[in-house]
């Protein structure tokens, strides 16, 4: 084809473009206009929406909602919407708590706003936490999620209704609203309410009226209840009955508070012969599904008399949680919900701020003129140990799962438990977290230094003795050199003790299971949240890096890609610290067993034990400042330590004491005939010794020719 050819093609192609862009509006009719006084929205708004189940994921963009010919039964039932979009708020004021620090206590601990569309919660604001470090903004815990093609979704909306095996879609719906009113829970609480309606009619005849109404307490601080009442109504305005399930979702736009590890997680509660299991999914996971649910709770699938208790979405300190409850009053497990599931939103793999969960109810028959209720109990905001374990509702449903399940399994819960008791009990005297942390470096070096100093003295000794022994072990290896058993046997006759080398390591062995808690305990407590350190002023998070200086932009580490946001302190310390302690053990002494290529590999060891410091570094970098101030100061007070047991030791040594056991304080006699339990370091010893033996006494295996 030549350049006439293309050119003339071209031309034509443009000439039938514009011939088509000029006759398409005069053959098409035009697009109906909104009714004055309609308010146009960004969602896929209809005045009426009559349809079949849809399998389509929710506000699909280019998917228009089924028209009243699309399906079989399409215009039996319409949906009968409010003209118009309103929110409305309800709760503390928020412009008063950010204008001023020294503002009085509000008697509501969030401010909701909440949508017609939906009947939902648009955004949860909570007064006693700050959305970042030293900023007056309260902490947003639900969110509106928005995506950039006008998409919207909403927390704790009303998903759909069935009527009669009809599906119809109410979380894109304008609900009519009644105006903001006074309210009190079943508890005894007044606050504020807000109560939406919509009517959905048979053809041109009432038929079903749904009213949803969520009522916010005014709730003290010290109380730790963030409470909200919710209760979903459906009633029968016709002459005949109907069979109905609603679905309804729970909180959205949740972020994520670690950002070095996604928490954000989807929980339910399942109550079984009076106590509630947990189980958890990752968001992440659920993320990754691409808009297909995970069913974590069905009805069919338990055994009788087994309920839902909750359902939950939250991240490392905040939770949504929804409880369904008995229509009777009682506050026990409701039994109308069917099923559970963990879902995305918006079905797409990229976002991560729309997954959350589903609750669907039971199929059940609405009688003529009748009408059934829905109640829930919602808790919206931090996850607080304490009002888990002591507010009696909370503890019966074992809301304290959700704080629990963030422990992990590399360490004992009871120890993260203890560790966030101490933390929590210190702060509430010295008032600094910091301090706190300090102190109790102190207590756990205190409790552990007689271990220490006697793990060090036996490395002493056992060098010492190796010495003495040298040429005894050199003529026995001689005398026994091709009898390995025998050697053995004689090497055990000398009488060493290999418990001395295994006590040195043991404090080091009993830290480790101490700094995971704690670093969980950090990762777990809410209260340790934007806690600053007094006395290192630089440091005004415990929870995140320390941040000595931000750096203007990240610097990125050639080779491996780590991205450095600031320069970090406290690590580098940390590894300063343990090489000057490690600088300072004594060297363990070669076992008389070993070859010569097990000495050489043990001499590299102590070679390479300066690298360990280097990796600390790396690994506790980007570590919260908290855990690497409690490493620092064990580190430093350990130098300390090993710095006076050495000095115990030569001291010993030059009175020619080493090797003789202290003197103790004189100890009242027990019962007689009662014998004296033996030491814990003494039964390792005894362990030690009994391992060697058996494994002096196995016999060697032949060669193979």
């Amino acid at each position: 084809m030549d350049q006439q050819d293309t050119l003339r093609n071209l031309l034509i192609a443009f000439a039938v473009f514009f011939a088509v862009m000029w006759i398409a509006p005069r053959l098409l009719p035009p697009p109906p206009q909104p009714a004055p006084g309609t308010e146009t929205t960004s969602q896929e708004t209809s005045p009426v929406e009559v349809s079949q189940p849809v399998a389509t994921p929710e506000g699909s963009p280019g998917q228009a909602s089924p028209s009243s010919t699309d399906a079989p039964g399409a215009g039996k039932f319409t949906v009968i919407e409010a003209e118009m979009v309103e929110t409305l708020s309800i709760g503390a004021e928020l412009a008063q708590i950010e204008e001023r620090e020294d503002a009085p206590e509000d008697p509501y601990r969030m401010r909701l706003t909440l949508s017609n569309v939906g009947a939902s919660v648009e955004s949860a604001t909570m007064t006693d936490h700050a959305q970042l470090v030293d900023d007056p903004a309260r902490y947003e815990l639900l969110s509106l999620v928005e995506r950039d093609d006008g998409r919207q979704y909403r927390s704790l909306a009303v998903e759909k209704i069935n009527i009669d095996d009809v599906d119809l879609t109410l979380h894109d719906k304008k609900w009519n609203v009644v105006p903001v009113g006074p309210c009190e829970t079943s508890r005894g609480d007044q606050g504020e309410k807000v109560e939406f309606w919509i009517e959905i009619r048979e053809g041109d005849v009432p038929a079903v009226k749904l009213t949803r109404t969520l009522c916010l307490p005014q709730q003290s601080k010290e109380s730790g209840r963030h409470d909200v009442e919710s209760s979903i109504n459906v009633a029968s305005l016709s002459t005949v009955e109907h069979k109905v399930l609603i679905s309804f979702r729970g909180g959205l736009g949740i972020s994520q508070e670690n950002p070095r590890m996604d928490y954000r997680h989807a929980d339910v509660g399942i109550s079984s012969r009076g106590f509630v299991n947990g189980s958890r999914k990752n968001l992440t996971e659920v993320v990754k599904q691409a808009g297909k649910p995970i069913e974590m709770y069905s009805s069919s699938a338990v055994d009788p008399g087994t309920r839902l208790s909750w359902a939950s979405t939250g991240n490392t300190y905040f939770m949504c949680t929804i409880a369904p409850l008995a229509r009777n009053g009682s506050r026990e497990e409701a039994g109308y919900i069917n099923t559970v599931e963990a879902f995305d939103a918006d079905g797409s793999t990229l976002t991560t701020d729309d997954g959350t969960v589903r609750l669907v109810t039971l199929p059940e028959e609405v009688p003529a003129g009748g009408s059934l209720s829905y109640p829930a109990d919602l808790y919206v905001g931090e996850k607080n140990v304490r009002t888990f374990k002591t507010q009696t509702d909370y503890k019966r449903r074992n809301y304290y799962y959700q704080v629990s399940k963030g422990y992990g399994w590399c360490t004992f819960i009871w120890l993260v438990e203890l560790m966030i008791w101490l933390l929590n009990g210190l702060f509430a005297v010295v008032r600094d977290f910091g301090v706190a942390i300090i102190i109790l470096v102190l207590v756990v070096r205190t409790l552990l230094h007689p271990i220490t100093k006697k793990g060090q003295v036996n490395m002493v000794r056992m060098q010492h003795r190796m010495q003495e022994l040298a040429p005894k072990i050199e003529e026995i290896k001689k005398k026994y050199a091709n009898d390995k058993a025998r050697m053995n046997q004689e090497m055990m006759k000398l009488n060493m003790n290999p418990a001395g080398q295994l006590l040195t390591c043991l404090p080091m062995l009993i830290q480790m299971p101490i700094w995971i808690a704690l670093y969980l305990s950090l990762s777990n407590n809410v209260l340790m949240r934007h806690e600053a350190c007094v006395f290192l002023p630089w440091i005004n998070d415990l929870t995140a890096p320390d941040a000595l200086f931000t750096f203007s932009s990240p610097i990125v580490v050639p080779l491996f890609g780590w991205v450095l946001p600031s320069f970090n302190l406290l690590p580098i310390l940390v590894a300063v610290f343990m090489y000057t302690q490690q600088k300072l053990q004594p060297k363990p002494a070669p076992s008389p067993n070993q070859t010569d290529q097990q000495r050489q590999q043990q001499e590299m060891m102590q070679k390479m034990m300066p690298m360990m410091s280097i990796m600390m570094l790396l690994i506790f970098y980007k570590m919260p400042s908290g855990l690497n101030l409690y490493i620092m100061s064990s580190s430093l007070f350990g130098t300390i330590e090993q710095k006076r047991i050495r000095s115990h030791i030569k001291e010993r040594e030059a009175n020619g004491t080493l090797h003789k056991p202290e003197k103790k304080a004189e100890s009242k006699p027990g019962p007689p005939g009662k014998r004296r339990k033996p030491s814990f370091i003494k039964k390792l010893q005894v362990m030690a010794e009994e391992a060697q033996k058996a494994q002096a006494q196995r016999p060697r295996k032949s060669k193979g020719k």
